[in-house]
């Protein structure tokens, strides 16, 4: 994947906007329509030969019981290629809803790297509905020097969430505002190809009164710290300290260390809504036999708890347990996984 730099965006704006090749798209774009250009990237889709495709991304906007995205590919000028639009968004081995695979134009996802949630794409309401997104074959149809416009619907987004990063077509645009309502004006014809600069596609609401979040509406994200002095990570309710870090070999005594990743924890739990429960649980690797395992993972567990506590302030309720070698997250049978294995998790809610 290739961002463009402002250089490009200036030259692909005025492409899009007025120098379009037509085909059999209509009539020139006009040059009242303003075009947004919120981000784009090269894509060389599923053929590696010839000049690479743009996907632009025009905007993504709130709308009462959806999100709607509207993007474009262009197909840049001398490209002859046998190359189509769909062609442009990659390779088909998406299956993004309940045992369907649906058209690629339905695949979008908006990441909130703020609140760490990927938001999905909606459902239709029927088994015979591809997606709830721009219909028909439009992309098949993109000529050299041409750009057809798209729209996609993804889940309703927290009226909190003002930016987001846009994956459509294996590529990411990141750092795109959050606006409200429809693009205008639309274009006059609805029922086929609309090239950008013609005007916007009409977005049906009976489409949208009929579709439903997928389950779940969102997957939640990790986010990595780490450096020689910690490594905390959090996901949308836990955060795990690395025991490496927090204590020596076979020691339940906090290192000097440990204080860094406990206070980074206690910043990523004052983050999380409702954190005021929590349970310390530790882990430990395959090494050493069972009970030394347990024994151990429980003093770790309880010596995390307590410097939490101060770390924290009032206001929280915190237990502890040890698990042992009982529950890996990787293999013991490498070092890494190892190190894995051997973790303290701080998980809200007290579960």
């Amino acid at each position: 994947m290739r961002a463009l730099g402002a250089n490009t965006r200036a030259v692909m704006t005025a492409v899009a906007a007025a120098a379009l090749v037509l085909g059999t798209a209509g009539a020139a774009p006009s040059d009242e329509i303003e075009v947004p250009i919120k981000g784009q990237v090269l894509t060389g889709g599923t053929q590696p030969k010839g000049a690479p495709g743009v996907l632009t991304i025009h905007g993504v906007r709130r709308l009462s019981n959806a999100t709607i995205v509207y993007w474009s590919v262009a197909k840049p000028e001398g490209n002859t290629s046998t190359q189509t639009g769909e062609g442009f968004l990659g390779a088909d081995t998406t299956a993004f809803y309940q045992s369907r695979v649906g058209p690629k134009e339905g695949d979008v996802a908006l990441i909130d790297g703020v609140g760490l949630k990927a938001y999905r794409p909606l459902a239709p309401p029927g088994i015979g509905d591809p997606c709830v997104c721009s219909q028909g074959n439009d992309l098949l149809k993109l000529q050299p020097g041409q750009a057809l416009v798209q729209w996609s619907g993804v889940a309703p987004l927290p009226p909190d969430v003002t930016t987001v990063d846009v994956s459509v077509g294996e590529q990411v645009v990141s750092g795109v505002p959050v606006e409200d309502g429809p693009l205008e004006p639309l274009a006059k014809e609805q029922d086929g190809p609309i090239v950008v600069g013609m005007g916007w596609p009409e977005i049906p609401s009976e489409a949208l009164a009929a579709a439903k979040p997928l389950e779940p509406a969102f997957y939640p994200l990790v986010s990595r710290i780490s450096n020689l002095e910690q490594s905390v990570t959090t996901t949308q309710d836990s955060v795990s300290l690395a025991a490496d870090v927090l204590f020596a070999k076979d020691s339940a005594t906090l290192t000097a260390k440990a204080q860094g990743a406990i206070a980074a924890a206690a910043a990523e739990i004052k983050k999380l809504e409702g954190a005021k429960a929590l349970k310390v649980t530790g882990h430990a690797d395959s090494d050493a036999a069972d009970a030394y395992n347990l024994t151990l993972s429980k003093q770790r567990a309880a010596a995390v708890a307590a410097a939490l506590g101060k770390a924290l302030g009032g206001g929280y309720t915190i237990t502890s347990e040890g698990k042992g070698e009982t529950e890996p997250i990787a293999s013991n049978k490498t070092d890494a996984g190892k190190a894995k294995n051997r973790r303290v998790t701080i998980t809200v809610g007290g579960q």
